[in-house]
């Protein structure tokens, strides 16, 4: 029997202008699309733009890169008042923070004006859809208990969930007939991994990893594995793992890689509007055991240590700064954010954090006026298209007999960078009308009269929001755990492995038996948080 990646996340847990377009395409795309990106600029021009662009939702990096240059406003001496707790980050892994702390006296920051993170989320005619991440790969163990309490239930998809795009027609799930080559490829491709799924040892094994050949998976490219395949095969396989991973299988390490490829095999389960209903149902539990203590619009500027706890400057919305003085400080935001907020960690701590690397992302949400696209929940692309996959947000409105003709249909694009460092460039420089005419010419060859009931087009620029699993990362994560941190306890779900909700669910759950074993919690000892 097989190891599920639902039950790897639950294990990791454990082992801890002008020439725009032409930029944006070189990114993207390898050296063989060349020629197709050339004909997709061609053809840009005699794009229809009769649909709207929303302004920009993501990442805003001015705040970010401010703080990056050092250009920092006059911090306060003198803190405004002293807090047990604090938590830097309103994404999952701060939101489920707090709520695991609800009990307890803590102040939540989120510098954007709408908490969520990566799991925020927009409503087009009663369909709520997601700008970033869509879906979980598990509803068992403590996620099952979570939603339980937060009263959510997600909708379970199966092997026909994914839909690949294949000589110009689409086929269904992982299993068909072999005559066909995806199938035959997909069939050999489940085999291969089958030995790594088996080797997970019983029980739940925590950092360093408990085996050699575990620890040889991490430090090796998954791409060593995948030799032999068809070209048009491997360009699919690049399309899933930068989706999933930011990362092509060459820069991706092989243990993320294998555990990634069993989504293929295993259910995965949606809500309605994706993961954002699950920051709205922690915000709300959160919210009724005690409002006020999430606050948005507040930058971190700066954390101090201090020899009793450590000392948190923000930014509110309205431009005041405030000092804060806790006990202990959560820090949710990614590594390199946490290294530059910290500027007192000790080196080997900034080293550690340094090292990880992040992808960049692209998310187009298509609001259309009528369903168009008849595909499966994710459907996947290869070259010559410069996106991974779209994703239908009506699926579990259709699967729980909640659709209603009149509300539309909302395709969710997703496109990383496989150059992350131009990709990056591309967003930052932000040319909305070239990046939708882009995402739009090349969905219309995909779906008919897309254009004629296209309304609105959202945009989502993601910079630093998800780390690459690259080799070695499961190393770094058993070194960055046996470093001091202080009063600062580290739980963004880079600390769990994989990108992934899941990821951010465990480093939060971590993170607040952590919290409560330093204060001395006689609870938490009884196992009141453990798994």
């Amino acid at each position: 029997m097989h190891t599920s990646r639902r039950t790897f996340l639950r294990n990791s847990a454990y082992l801890v202008t002008s020439g725009l377009a032409s930029a944006l395409l070189e990114a993207c795309l390898t050296d063989h699309d060349t020629l197709a990106a050339n004909e997709t600029l061609q053809s840009l021009a005699g794009v229809s733009t009769k649909y709207t662009i929303a302004p920009w939702t993501g990442d805003d990096f001015t705040l970010g890169h401010r703080l990056r240059d050092h250009d920092l406003p006059v911090l306060p001496t003198h803190s405004d008042k002293s807090i047990d707790l604090v938590i830097v980050g309103g994404g999952i892994a701060g939101l489920a923070t707090a709520y695991y702390l609800r009990n307890e006296n803590f102040l939540l920051l989120e510098q954007y004006s709408e908490l969520g993170g990566q799991s925020r989320g927009q409503t087009y005619r009663g369909i709520d859809y997601s700008l970033g991440a869509a879906y979980m790969g598990t509803n068992d163990g403590i996620y099952a208990q979570l939603f339980s309490e937060l009263g959510i239930s997600p909708t379970e998809l199966h092997e026909t969930k994914n839909a690949w795009h294949w000589d110009n027609k689409w086929f269904a799930g992982v299993s068909g007939d072999t005559k066909d080559t995806i199938y035959r490829e997909l069939k050999r491709f489940i085999v291969d991994c089958q030995p790594v799924w088996k080797l997970k040892p019983s029980g739940e094994p925590r950092l360093p990893l408990p085996s050699g050949e575990l620890t040889r998976l991490d430090n090796t490219l998954f791409a060593s594995y995948l030799r032999g395949y068809n070209s048009q095969f491997m360009s699919l396989m690049d399309s899933f793992c930068k989706s999933s991973c930011c990362a092509p299988p060459n820069q991706l390490s092989a243990l993320a890689g294998f555990y990634l490829a069993e989504d293929l095999v295993c259910p995965s389960y949606v809500f309605k509007g994706g993961n954002p209903a699950i920051a709205r149902a922690l915000n709300e539990k959160i919210e009724n055991s005690g409002q006020g203590r999430c606050l948005t619009g507040a930058f971190v500027w700066r954390i101090d240590l201090k020899s009793d706890g450590a000392s948190v400057v923000y930014s509110a919305s309205d431009g005041t700064v405030h000092r804060v003085d806790c006990r202990q400080v959560i820090v949710t935001a990614p590594p390199l954010v946490a290294s530059r907020i910290v500027p007192e960690l000790n080196d080997k701590v900034k080293a550690a954090l340094l090292w990880f690397k992040y992808g960049s992302y692209l998310v187009a949400n298509l609001c259309l006026t009528q369903k168009v696209f008849h595909g499966a929940y994710d459907n996947w692309l290869g070259s010559p298209f410069t996106f991974a996959d779209i994703t239908l947000a009506e699926t579990p409105y259709l699967a729980t007999n909640t659709y209603k003709s009149k509300m539309g249909q909302v395709l969710t694009v997703y496109q990383p960078y496989t150059n992350v460092s131009p990709g990056r460039a591309t967003l930052l420089a932000g040319n909305r009308d070239e990046l939708a005419g882009l995402v739009v010419e090349q969905v219309s060859r995909l779906v008919k009269d897309l254009e004629k009931h296209l309304e609105k087009i959202v945009l989502t620029r993601w910079g630093h929001a998800m780390a690459i699993a690259r080799p070695g990362m499961f190393s770094k994560l058993t070194e960055l755990q046996s470093l001091n941190t202080g009063p600062v306890i580290l739980a963004h779900s880079s600390m769990e492995g994989l990108p992934s909700a899941e990821s951010a669910i465990s480093a939060a759950r971590l993170a607040a038996n952590k919290a409560l074993c330093m204060r001395g919690d006689p609870g938490v000892n009884a196992g009141v948080f453990q798994r």
